[in-house]
């Protein structure tokens, strides 16, 4: 995932502080930094904007500019780099959105993107492959996106091909005016950890995130650097201490392709555990199992042994099968995205 920053010259951090912020992002190998030309508050831009830019280009960025049709002619300089991507906000027309995706990359605004206007840009002909959406974010606490209509906007455009971006806020790095209280772009998780929500937003399909408070910290820019696209993270407490059973839960998984009532199964941990060399042996105190509990099947299940499952509902003991984890209670949303979707690729997190 091309996971990034964001970084808003003219407001309250320091030029330093920004060009810090473009420092540590590089080194932790994040590739996007979003900047918008639409601050009225911002005092000083265009001193810092030019300064900005050439250390984010140095640094082989891709930016992501907020530009309208009055503001983009203002930095026709900027765009003639090729790392530029404008992001298209409020009063582009059709033909203008689909004349700029034939001749290079844009972004459209993923919150406020309607299937007519879809349709039309393939009516003439725009080059879906240049073009990416970028949800808004929502300074103004409780104005951010309910989530249903955030999956709706996601797989609309989805179903035409675009990848699809959502900001998430910082917890302790919220400086930018003028509220201070953070941009998400999903109201519900405003106040989440930053490794929670991205591990949450990648849960549900999003492509890339960004990172929308103007100084967060090393923390907080490394969580976003550990995602895989289409991979789902759940953070685990382990409830043993047996190192064949660590080694098999350390690998990746895929739930299978039809839903079961109790439990999440996976599709490749038993061919995982032959691959290994793998023998789980049973466990001398069989445990009734709970939401949330992943078990691994032991050699009494036969042909069963080294299956993960992880736990939906309550279930009784069983010595045919050890209990060896548990997912984090913070988890337990990404849980049920994982329980109620398909072959899905996820991994654990040992906490």
């Amino acid at each position: 995932m091309n996971n990034g920053i964001s970084v808003y010259t003219g407001l309250n951090c320091s030029l330093k502080e920004n060009l810090e912020l473009i420092d540590t992002a590089a080194s932790l190998g994040l590739k996007r930094l979003f900047t918008s030309v639409l601050i009225p508050e911002a005092a000083e831009f265009q001193a810092e904007f030019a300064t900005i830019l050439i250390a984010a280009v140095e640094r082989d960025f891709e930016i992501i500019i907020d530009v309208t049709p009055e503001t983009i002619a203002d930095f026709d300089f900027a765009l003639d780099f090729e790392q530029i991507t404008p992001r298209l906000d409020d009063g582009f027309n059709p033909r203008q959105i689909a004349a700029l995706s034939r001749i290079r990359r844009i972004m459209l605004n993923a919150s406020t993107i309607t299937e007519e206007l879809l349709i039309t840009l393939a009516d003439l002909e725009a080059d879906f492959s240049n073009i990416s959406a970028l949800h808004n974010f929502y300074p103004h606490i409780y104005t951010g996106l309910e989530l249903n209509y955030f999956l709706q906007q996601n797989h609309l455009l989805k179903s035409f091909n675009i990848a699809v971006g959502a900001f998430v806020a910082s917890l302790e790095g919220r400086r930018r005016p003028p509220f201070e209280e953070g941009l998400p772009t999903v109201e519900i998780t405003r106040n989440f950890t930053v490794d929670f929500t991205a591990r949450y937003l990648t849960a549900l399909g999003v492509d890339f995130i960004m990172l929308s408070d103007s100084l967060p910290t090393l923390a907080e820019c490394s969580s976003i650097t550990k995602l895989n696209r289409g991979e789902i993270i759940l953070e685990i407490h382990t409830v043993t201490s047996d190192a064949t059973s660590l080694k098999l839960l350390s690998q990746k998984f895929q739930s299978r392709p039809e839903i079961s009532d109790d439990v999440i199964r996976t599709v490749n941990s038993r061919t995982l555990t032959k691959e290994l060399g793998l023998i789980i042996n049973p466990d001398n105190a069989p445990q009734p199992r709970d939401l949330g509990d992943i078990t691994i099947d032991n050699s009494k299940f036969g042909r069963y042994m080294g299956e993960v499952q992880i736990v939906k509902s309550v279930l009784p003991p069983d010595s045919r099968i050890n209990l060896v984890a548990q997912v984090s209670k913070i988890d337990l949303p990404i849980l049920n995205i994982l329980a109620t979707h398909t072959q899905k690729i996820f991994s654990f997190r040992f906490v």
